[in-house]
């Protein structure tokens, strides 16, 4: 199917040159259009698109695209691709492309970057860079969460302090 302009839903496996609201297909194949939800029973190929949410249950691939969030139960491959969230049950493979948070297995960067990369293995390729590890991920949680308990701890004392104030004659306090 060809030319799905302004429609809100399709049912196409294939959708060429189209603004479409939500596209649902076994094996989608979207081609230079804008979609706000591509879900897919099967595989989904992205070429010179941008996506909302990119939903997977296969292998998907990403060619000159983006997309907000792509969860996905197969392998993630993007080129010259950009994302915020990547979250696969298979490796991501990123080649002269960005992410900002990649969490699969096996996360895999060739010439491009991305902010944070959880998983066993996180490979950087040339000209790449990953800003956050598994392990620098897990180091900056800690301490910001830590951070942030004291900064709440010490906010909590604060105003139990000045509530207790204002109350007359408790008969703990004496």
């Amino acid at each position: 199917m060809d030319e799905h302009e302004n429609a809100p839903q399709t049912d196409a496996d294939e959708v060429r040159h189209g603004l479409i609201g939500m596209v649902r297909a076994d094996d989608a194949h979207v081609g230079q259009s804008l979609s706000i939800v591509t879900t897919a029973k099967g595989g989904a190929d992205v070429h010179q698109s941008a996506a909302v949410a990119l939903v997977s249950g296969g292998d998907t691939t990403m060619t000159m695209s983006a997309a907000v969030a792509m969860p996905t139960l197969g392998d993630v491959r993007m080129d010259k691709s950009g994302a915020q969230w990547v979250i696969a049950a298979g490796d991501v493979n990123i080649e002269k492309g960005a992410c900002a948070a990649a969490v699969a297995p096996t996360v895999r960067v060739d010439h491009g970057a991305i902010g944070v990369a959880l998983g066993w293995h996180v490979d950087v390729g040339e000209n790449s860079r990953v800003l956050f590890g598994p392990l620098a991920a897990v180091a900056f949680g800690l301490a910001a969460g830590a951070g942030m308990g004291l900064v709440m701890a010490a906010s909590a004392g604060f105003a139990a302090k000045k509530a207790l104030a204002r109350l007359p004659l408790l008969p703990w306090r004496s």
